[in-house]
């Protein structure tokens, strides 16, 4: 099993603390319980578990962003049923994988945490890398397509394609004073820790500009 180093986004770890001060003051609450599926899932994407959390490639069409370097976990944290089916996982944590240059892990860069509800997982990652509905992105141009589909989907791309790292990230880590383990906390420093979740002397989150990443 693959080991990875964890790049999130600035907006990620801010809701991350968010919901940490938020599941103190309502223990059990839907901010407690979306607080803990996010940890959950930053360890699994550390641990190169995606496959048990219906992980896959994300791709393009007319009608969305552009997201073929990116993929997908599904997070279980409210029960959500129509027509009396059970829908699954509630919500979806979007991130995309570079190259190590270093010799170390690989990295992986989570870009959002959302409930599915209308598509708003791959909205915000759109935004947040920079990129227009309908438009295809020129980086991505030699990366082969998985059209958008909803519901189950026969495929065996569990994980995103690994791209070198864009020079915004490779600046940030230059600038960055040390490199979280691939194996640690998931919890930035002053971000309050659940009793049930995996605590360590490390954070696996990494200062990046507070920009939208338009390189790809």
């Amino acid at each position: 099993m693959t080991s990875y180093r964890l790049l999130v986004a600035p907006e990620v770890r801010r809701q991350l603390a968010e919901l940490g001060r938020a599941a103190q003051s309502q223990p059990r609450g839907l901010r407690d319980r979306e607080y803990r599926a996010l940890r959950l899932g930053l360890q699994a994407l550390a641990n190169g578990q995606e496959a048990a959390f219906g992980g896959k490639r994300l791709g393009f069409s007319a009608k969305h962003h552009d997201l073929r370097d990116c993929a997908e976990i599904k997070l279980p944290v409210v029960q959500e049923t129509r027509k009396n089916q059970d829908l699954g996982r509630s919500h979806r944590l979007i991130y995309r994988e570079f190259e190590p240059e270093d010799g170390g892990p690989p990295y992986r860069q989570v870009i959002s945490f959302e409930h599915r509800g209308d598509d708003r997982p791959f909205e915000v990652a759109g935004q947040r890398l920079g990129r227009e509905i309908g438009s295809r992105h020129q980086a991505l141009d030699a990366v082969s397509n998985l059209r958008p589909q909803f519901g189950p989907r026969e495929s065996s791309e569990a994980a995103p394609i690994r791209r070198p790292l864009p020079p915004d990230i490779r600046a940030a880590l230059a600038a960055a004073s040390d490199v979280a383990p691939a194996r640690g906390a998931v919890n930035p420093p002053g971000t309050a820790t659940s009793p049930r979740a995996p605590t360590g002397r490390h954070s696996p989150t990494r200062p990046e500009p507070d920009r939208q990443h338009n390189d790809g």
